[in-house]
């Protein structure tokens, strides 16, 4: 019998006859905003469903989010349908990782405000102390071991850092990071800061994550350390973490994630990112939220969702099952 699915408004720009081709030949799709009538589609790709999409084919088995991260709103949602199964997306996770290293070097090197100066024709960083630190020899705290901080973890290793992490279940954790990585339970978090020169954020925003790093936590890691958040604004409390940055505990920091986003279009060039000025700040790095977006990105999404299908056709699990109680 052929798998249907109905894609609410998903496009792989000039990439759609290339997720058609790995598509297993019995799966049938259609795309529409609209409910169609007498559905009958048992997967639903759909980042926001409502009941009525829930509700609309009594053959629903699974949503699945083209994306990575679940929004709040189909989470809730969700729950009054626990006989169908929520999925997302993983494709992104390895550029997400970059950019949260990328952010982590600009900050260590002290890149932009370098960067700024020369393009003014301004050598006089070069012959000023230098605010640079060698990250070999550095412990990495990575908070979150899924796929984006398991790479993470490799680009630390690669660098000669140590590297220590947290885990929900860190029993768990693949073998292959026994000798490199010790993982902890997130409990072990306050005992685990004091240690961290660079602590790293790819945790997901839960009820147990949002302000989990506060004026208390920061205050705990060591003078002249580096904090760089990619994965959610608010599981750093603000204010805490501009005041760290400006009174010098903290060396640097970086961030992709924020805490005010633009509402509409004409709002994207005067959209504050948080409510502090961390744009002011020269030991900060900002990026607007752009950390799984690569050139091929869009293959990179056919890739992952045709293979998330095609293990639905063959009657396999399905990949990438989020727990709506954790939120990930």
């Amino acid at each position: 019998m052929a798998l249907i699915v109905h894609f609410y408004q998903t496009r792989f720009s000039d990439h759609q006859d290339f997720f058609e081709s790995l598509l297993d030949p019995e799966i049938r799709f259609n795309q529409n905003k609209s409910i169609p009538t007498q559905a009958a589609f048992e997967i639903l790709v759909h980042p926001t469903p409502t009941a009525e999409w829930l509700e609309a084919s009594p053959n629903l088995r699974a949503v699945v989010v083209p994306w990575a991260g679940i929004p709040e709103k189909t989470r809730n949602v969700m729950r009054n349908y626990p006989n169908i199964s929520l999925h997302n997306l993983h494709h992104n996770n390895f550029n997400t990782a970059e950019l949260g290293f990328a952010l982590l070097l600009a900050a260590a090197k002290h890149v932009l405000p370098m960067d700024s100066a020369l393009r003014n024709d301004d050598w006089g960083p070069r012959y000023q102390p230098t605010k640079a630190i060698l990250l070999r020899g550095k412990t990495a705290l990575i908070l979150g071991f899924g796929e984006i901080g398991q790479a993470l973890a490799n680009y630390c290793l690669g660098m000669g850092m140590r590297v220590i992490a947290t885990k929900r279940n860190p029993d768990q954790s693949d073998h292959q990071w026994d000798q490199n990585v010790t993982v902890h339970p997130p409990d072990d978090l306050d005992h685990l800061l004091p240690s961290a020169d660079v602590l790293l954020i790819a945790l997901p925003l839960t009820d147990e994550t949002e302000n989990l790093i506060d004026k208390k936590q920061i205050a705990l890691m060591p003078k002249g350390s580096i904090l760089i958040n990619i994965g959610r604004g608010t599981i750093v409390n603000q204010y805490a973490f501009y005041e760290a940055l400006k009174n010098g505990h903290l060396r640097a920091g970086g961030s992709d994630v924020w805490y005010n986003y633009p509402d509409a279009d004409h709002d994207r060039s005067s959209t504050p990112p948080a409510d502090v000025p961390f744009g002011e700040l020269d030991n900060f790095v900002l990026s607007p939220h752009r950390g799984g977006m690569v050139e091929g990105v869009e293959r990179q999404r056919a890739e992952s969702l045709a293979m998330l299908l095609n293990a639905a056709n063959r009657g396999d699990e399905i990949p990438n099952k989020v727990d709506l109680n954790l939120g990930y």
